[in-house]
């Protein structure tokens, strides 16, 4: 997982057919790409040239997902948009019926604002969130029913940043089997989607 970044948002989906995820992209996308509002292409992802999304919603979006080979049964999303495009990630989820896990880390010395979010939902679209951000003070929100292998004692601490950090977010994707997120791993498959018109 790449280190040096401000703000950072990514999607996992657990599906091995990176064909079919592809192929579910342009279905979701077919009006845009038939009427050349977006196009399709093959890239190899650069971590860095996905870190620091711009904020606010006035950018068109891009997004670049890709299956390597140290977890051929996963496809990572990632975009460049603050919220990682999750309205996308979940019109993508509903169509696959598969597992998809959204994580956001902070950098708490190069933002003014930091926001964690652990996210995960299932095949059967049941919907687990756990969020710690900074506004005006620091808050802390959970939703759904939570996963075996979170440490419920984490949500008991007096401060919120020591609730939800990069630290634990980093240690419940390991215990889901993922050491490696956003890094230089080998792809072995990957395209990228870049549109002219805002989702």
């Amino acid at each position: 997982m790449t280190t040096e970044f401000s703000y950072l948002t990514f999607s996992v989906f657990e599906i091995s057919d990176f064909n079919l995820f592809v192929d579910t992209v342009k279905v979701i996308f077919k009006k845009q790409l038939i009427t050349g509002k977006a196009e399709i292409y093959s890239e190899i992802p650069n971590p860095n040239g996905w870190v620091n999304p711009q904020s606010g919603g006035s950018h068109f979006p891009k997004f670049s997902c890709w299956q390597n080979k140290i977890y051929p049964d996963k496809v990572f999303f990632i975009s460049n948009y603050e919220d990682g495009l999750s309205n996308v990630c979940r019109i993508i989820q509903k169509h696959l019926r598969c597992n998809i896990i959204t994580c956001a880390l902070s950098n708490e010395t190069e933002t003014d604002n930091p926001f964690f979010k652990f996210y995960f939902s299932n095949s059967n679209l049941e919907e687990r969130l756990i969020q710690a951000y900074k506004e005006d003070r620091w808050i802390f929100y959970e939703e759904g029913k939570p996963l075996s292998f979170e440490n419920l004692d984490y949500y008991k601490r007096r401060r919120i940043t020591d609730r939800l950090n990069n630290n634990i977010i980093r240690e419940y994707m390991i215990r889901l089997g993922i050491r490696r997120c956003i890094g230089k791993a080998a792809r072995r498959k990957s395209c990228c989607i870049q549109c002219s018109e805002r989702p």
